[in-house]
C-alpha cells in the first residue's frame, strides 16, 4: 500500500498522521485536565479514550492509501521483522512520525501555555499509582496491550480478509478501549511516538524506556503470530 508515492511523500504522510494522533490524543488530556478537570474519572477517560479512537481513525482514513498509517515506531519494526516493509525504510519512517509527535506537542504549548501542559507534562504516560509506579508492571501491560493493537491491525488491514473499509474505526476503536482498561496502569502509550513528542516537551524521561520495550516486544510478537501461523499457514494450504 503506498507504493507508488515516492519515499519522500509517504513519509510526510507519517509525520502528519502522527502529529494528528498526538495533537487530538495527548491534547485531550490537556483540556480535561486544565478545562474541564477531572472530577469524574470515568468520563475523563472515556473521553479522552474516544478522542484517540477518532484520531487513530481519521489518520487512517485519510493517509492510508498514502504510507499504510503506521504512525508508530512498534508497528513499522514488527512490519519490517515479518519482511512486510523494507528494512532500508524503517528510520525514516521512524524519524518522521517522531518529529510529527514533538510538532504537535509543540502546538500544545503554543496553545496553552507551558503551564497548563506541564500539569499533565503535555499528556505523557507514566506508570500509575495503581501498580505502585511499577515499570517493569507497566512494561507488561504495554506489551499485552500493543500485542492486541497489532493482532488487530494485522487481522484488518494486513491480511486482506476483513471487510473493506473497517479498518480505521475498528484499530481506532481498539485503541480506545485499551486506554480505557490500561490507562490508569501505564498510561497506555502503545506507541514510542506518542510517548516521545511529550517526553520532549515536558523534559520528563520517567520510565521512558518502557514505552519503546513494550510496544515494540508486543507488536513483533503479534505481527510473527498473525503472519507465520495464520497467513502463511493458509497460503501453504492453498498452493499444496
Amino acid at each position: 500500500m503506498g507504493e507508488e508515492y515516492p519515499l519522500t511523500t509517504r513519509c510526510l504522510a507519517e509525520l502528519l498522521g502522527t502529529y494528528i494522533l498526538v495533537f487530538i490524543g495527548p491534547g485531550s488530556v490537556i483540556t480535561f485536565s486544565s478545562t474541564l478537570g477531572f472530577e469524574s474519572p470515568a468520563a475523563a477517560l472515556f473521553g479522552i479514550g474516544f478522542s484517540f479512537a477518532i484520531a487513530v481513525a481519521v489518520a487512517i482514513y485519510v493517509t492510508g492509501h498514502i504510507s499504510g498509517t503506521h504512525i508508530n515506531p512498534a508497528v513499522t519494526i514488527s512490519l519490517a521483522a515479518i519482511k512486510r516493509f523494507p528494512i532500508k525504510e524503517v528510520i525514516p519512517y521512524i524519524v518522521c512520525q517522531l518529529i510529527g509527535a514533538v510538532l504537535a506537542s509543540a502546538t500544545h504549548l503554543a496553545i496553552y501555555g507551558k503551564d497548563v501542559c506541564q500539569k499533565v507534562y503535555f499528556g505523557l504516560t507514566l506508570p500509575g499509582d495503581i501498580i505502585g509506579n511499577n515499570a517493569a508492571i507497566a512494561c507488561l501491560n504495554e506489551i499485552v496491550m500493543t500485542f492486541i493493537l497489532m493482532f488487530t491491525i494485522m487481522g484488518v488491514a494486513v491480511s486482506g480478509k476483513a471487510p473493506e473499509g473497517w479498518a480505521g474505526w475498528t484499530i481506532g476503536l481498539v485503541v480506545g478501549a485499551l486506554i480505557w482498561w490500561g490507562g490508569p496502569i501505564s498510561g497506555t502509550s502503545l506507541n514510542p511516538a506518542r510517548t516521545f513528542g511529550p517526553a520532549v516537551l515536558s523534559g520528563n524521561w520517567t520510565a521512558h524506556w518502557v514505552y519503546w520495550v513494550g510496544p515494540i516486544v508486543g507488536a513483533v510478537i503479534a505481527a510473527f503470530i498473525y503472519e507465520y501461523l495464520f497467513i502463511k499457514i493458509k497460503e501453504s494450504k492453498v498452493t499444496e
